[in-house]
């Protein structure tokens, strides 16, 4: 069969497409989407074996042997290094899910038995293969989620030796972005998913890489990595904050600084059981700091400190020299005055 090429890093790499034998090939682990499964245990406990039965857990698994089965096979190839899947790994589960459901039905059967395949040249470079997956996963139609991304940031930088700047240009985002999702998914798989094994992991009832979000919007809050930095047991704290579900969703994260930073939220957050801590914390900040809390009470400190911030004088002469200025400030009054009659605010 005659070869075909494409274009990575302004180098021609060559393959040919064939139908292989599906039990010729391989999962792979370092692949971003596999990785979200083998991180959670120990890399002794990690075969074919084991990744082939967590993948047909997952929902998009399942909708896919649906739809493969429907078109009576896959529209698009499989990418294969060596004997390894670098990518459509799910294809290969679902492929192989198909053949032995019509085991005892050989012309059904036979369809199942090898997939269709682009066999790459063999001295592809791990970054040329990072490259492929990109283009699918981060720029193309089957987008990872935020932890397979970071599981892909991680080895461009920590085995491929990439710098942030050169990840953020290769991916369009921001430099910051690049470190905080690096950071949390270092502090998650070192912290978290490795220690939660033993006593939650092991029964596959949770996905525990959907936390990954909490550690994301940690990373990207500047006073709770200042904090973390110069006391690191307040790292391992907020681990185990997320592990007994103190945070009902990855957004509350954003609120812990302004809880750390009232004294009596901050005892209600650490004394209160994780059921009711992060709300007795809030209305704690409600009740005493609420444009802490409340965007409207922020809006209404934010009017007063400009208020109090601004030049009289100089606005004294500013509204005397220009009539709409004038009249802005003569409408803010009256609108004022107005809200405070309707609420029984006397002023």
């Amino acid at each position: 069969m005659a070869k075909e090429s494409i274009t990575v890093l302004g180098r021609e790499i060559t393959y040919e497409i064939k139908d292989v034998d599906i039990n010729s090939l391989e999962y792979d682990p370092e692949n971003p989407r596999i990785n979200r499964i083998v991180s959670r245990i120990p890399s002794n406990k990690v075969t074919q074996e084991f990744i082939e039965m967590e993948l047909l857990k997952l929902d998009s698994t399942k909708d896919l042997i649906k739809d493969l089965e429907v078109n009576k096979g896959v529209v698009d190839e499989v990418y294969v290094l060596g004997n390894k899947v670098i990518e459509g790994n799910r294809r290969l589960c679902a492929y192989r899910r198909l053949c032995k459901k019509y085991e005892k039905n050989p012309d059904n059967r036979k369809r199942w038995q090898s997939i269709k395949a682009r066999i790459l040249q063999k001295d592809v470079t791990e970054e040329e293969i990072s490259y492929i997956l990109v283009t699918f996963h981060i720029k193309g139609k089957t987008p990872w989620d935020a932890y397979e991304k970071a599981a892909y940031v991680y080895r461009m930088i920590k085995k491929l030796n990439k710098k942030p700047d050169e990840i953020s240009k290769h991916l369009g985002m921001q430099k910051k972005t690049i470190e905080s999702m690096l950071n949390a998914y270092e502090t998650m798989s070192a912290k978290y998913l490795r220690n939660s094994y033993e006593s939650r992991l092991d029964s596959g009832t949770k996905d525990e890489v959907k936390k990954f979000s909490y550690f994301d919007a940690f990373y990207r809050q500047k006073d709770l990595v200042k904090r973390a930095q110069e006391t690191p047991a307040f790292l391992d704290d907020f681990v185990e904050w997320v592990k007994e579900d103190r945070f009902k969703k990855a957004q509350n994260v954003r609120d812990l600084p302004k809880i750390l930073g009232n004294k009596k939220a901050c005892k209600a957050f650490y004394d209160n059981g994780p059921e009711e801590a992060f709300d007795e914390a809030m209305h704690i900040l409600y009740e005493h700091k609420p444009e802490k809390v409340d965007r409207f009470y922020k809006k209404i400190r934010e009017f007063r400190d400009l208020i109090n911030d601004a030049e009289a004088l100089k606005i004294k002469v500013e509204i005397e020299d220009n009539k709409n200025k004038k009249s802005e400030l003569q409408q803010c009054y009256k609108e004022l005055k107005r809200f405070c009659k309707e609420i029984g605010l006397e002023i």
